[in-house]
Order: C-alpha cells, then structure tokens, then sequence
C-alpha cells in the first residue's frame, strides 16, 4: 500500500492545480506550500508534522524518514533552505518524477507542477512520507 499512498498524495496535489496560493492555506480552495503537502499526505492518512516547512523536515527526521536527496522518488517531499540547514527552511514540495514537483508556489502563481527549481538550494535529504526506504 506505501507507493499507492504515495500515488495518492501526487494525485491529491495535482487536483489542486490553478488554485490560488494564500500564507496560511490549507485547502481546499487556497494553498501554500507546506499546507499543500499537509494535506496531500493526510488525505492518504499520513501525519507531517504541521503546517509548517521546518516541522515538516523535523518530524520526518525524529522518525527516520528522511532519506538522500540523490535517491528521491515520487511523492517523496523536496525542501528548500535559505542558510542549507533546516532552520532555514522556507519552502517544501512534492517531487512527481522526472524532474517534476507539485507546489503551492507564490501569489500570483498558485499550485503548479513543473520542473525542479533552484536545486542548489533544496536540502541534501528529502522526506519518505511512506513507502521502503
């Protein structure tokens, strides 16, 4: 059942898609980042750890669930860090593959998927909500 939960997270966030981006959304008609992977993973039954990017990466740590970025998968959450430590921590999404994330990205842009940005800044580990790791 883990990679369907993780299907089902992907799923869930891109029906999202076009949704305006709004600080403190959390569905289900505005979003940001870390309230979309909130709520991506909660409809598969998953807690993250808060609607917050820093409790997010804390609390997949405090359970061993963060795994090498170089070894990502979908569904896996991609976390990006202003300092490269995760106090700095300022924006998370969900990798869909290839390249590829679902974010709540900014005002003006919304939920988007689209190709991986600014990797120099994303964190060297990324959270395995579910699925081996």
């Amino acid at each position: 059942s883990s990679p369907s939960k993780a299907a089902g997270a992907i799923s869930y966030a891109r029906g999202q898609l076009g949704k305006p981006y709004v600080l403190g959304g959390a569905g289900p008609n505005t979003w940001d980042c870390s309230g979309l992977v909130m709520m991506a993973y909660s409809s598969q039954g998953i807690a993250t750890g808060g609607h917050n990017v820093v409790w997010q990466y804390n609390y997949f740590g405090s359970i061993g669930r963060l795994v090498p970025l170089s070894q990502r998968q979908p569904g896996d959450i991609l976390f990006y860090s202003s300092n490269g430590t995760a106090s700095g921590g300022y924006h998370d999404s969900i990798y869909t593959g290839n390249g590829m994330m679902v974010e709540a990205a900014r005002p003006g842009v919304g939920v988007v998927e689209r190709a991986v940005w600014t990797p120099s800044q994303l964190l060297p580990y990324v959270a395995r909500p579910s699925g081996s790791l």
